[in-house]
C-alpha cells in the first residue's frame, strides 16, 4: 500500500506519465466527464508524484484533462513518492481493470428516484453530465408515457418494442407513440435500425425514422456460442432490461469495443 498526501497542485505543473496505460481515445467522453465534475466536484483525485518542480500523473489522466477543460488553475491530487515505470503501469492498469459498473438493479432504482425529483430524462442527464439517450435507456418502463403503458397493458405492443420506441422518441411523447404504433408492422432488423438511426439523428421525425429504417441496409450477423451460465445471464439481462437477447448482446459488444478503444474516434 502506497502512502499519499492530499494537495492542491497548479494544473500547469502536471504532466501525464509516459507509463500511463491509456494511450488511445483519451478524449472520448471527456466533455461529459468535465460536466459531471463541474456539477458534483472531483470525487476521486488523480495520483501524482513530484519530480523536480513538476508532478508526474500516474492515475486519473481523463479526470485531469476534464479539469483542464473546466479552466481550473489548481486540481486536488494525491501525491505519493516516486515510482518506477513498472509500478506506474501496474497502478494505471489496475484502476482500469478493477473499475466496476453499478449493478443494473441499483442503477434503475437510482434513476427512478432521480426521475421523481427532476421530472424528465433531460433534467437528469444535465444533472449527471451524461447524454439524454443514456438516461432514457435506463428508465424503467413504469415511467413511460400513459399511452405507452396503456398499449403495454392491452398487449398492443411488446415490452421490447416499447423500450425501442422510448429510446428512439426521446422526450417527444407524440413521437414515441407514433413510433410505437408502427412497431408491429416492422421487422426486427428494421426496429433495431430505427433505434440506431434515432441515436444519430435525434431531431428526425417519427415518419422519417420509420422510412429510413425500412430502406435496404447492410449489416453483419454474428453467431455467438455461450455456456449455460452466460446464456442464463443473457436471458436475465434481457428480461430486466425489456430488450431482446440480441439487443442486449449487441449493446454489450458495442460498449466493449468502445471502452477498449477499437471504435475510431469521429
Amino acid at each position: 500500500m502506497i502512502e499519499v498526501e492530499y494537495k492542491e497542485i497548479p494544473v500547469d505543473k502536471i504532466y501525464v506519465s509516459k507509463a500511463n496505460v491509456r494511450t488511445r481515445q483519451i478524449e472520448t467522453g471527456v466533455e461529459e466527464l468535465a460536466e459531471n465534475i463541474r456539477r458534483v466536484g472531483l470525487l476521486h483525485p488523480p495520483i501524482v508524484f513530484k519530480t523536480g518542480d513538476k508532478y508526474e500523473l500516474i492515475v486519473g489522466q481523463r479526470r485531469y484533462l476534464a479539469c483542464k477543460k473546466l479552466g481550473w488553475s489548481k486540481i486536488p491530487a494525491l501525491v505519493t513518492h516516486p515510482l518506477d515505470e513498472a509500478k506506474i503501469r501496474v497502478m494505471s492498469l489496475s484502476e482500469g481493470i478493477h473499475r466496476r459498473a453499478l449493478p443494473h438493479a441499483d442503477l434503475i432504482d437510482a434513476i427512478e428516484a432521480l426521475y421523481m425529483k427532476y421530472g424528465s430524462p433531460k433534467a437528469i442527464a444535465q444533472e449527471l453530465g451524461v447524454s439524454e439517450i443514456t438516461i432514457r435507456n435506463w428508465l424503467p418502463l413504469s415511467l413511460a408515457p400513459d399511452p405507452i403503458r396503456q398499449m403495454i397493458k392491452e398487449k398492443r405492443i411488446k415490452l421490447t418494442d416499447a423500450r425501442r420506441a422510448l429510446t428512439a422518441g426521446g422526450d417527444d411523447e407524440e413521437k414515441i407513440v407514433e413510433i410505437a404504433k408502427h412497431m408491429a408492422k416492422m421487422t426486427v432488423p428494421e426496429k433495431r435500425r430505427l433505434v440506431d438511426i434515432a441515436k444519430e439523428a435525434p431531431e428526425s421525425s417519427a415518419e422519417n425514422l420509420i422510412e429510413e429504417a425500412k430502406k435496404p441496409h447492410v449489416e453483419t450477423i454474428l453467431k455467438i456460442h455461450l455456456t449455460p451460465k452466460y446464456a442464463k445471464a443473457l436471458s436475465s439481462a434481457s428480461k430486466d432490461l425489456g430488450l431482446d437477447r440480441e439487443d442486449v448482446a449487441k449493446t454489450a459488444v458495442i460498449d466493449w469495443l468502445s471502452m477498449r478503444g477499437f471504435v475510431p474516434s469521429e
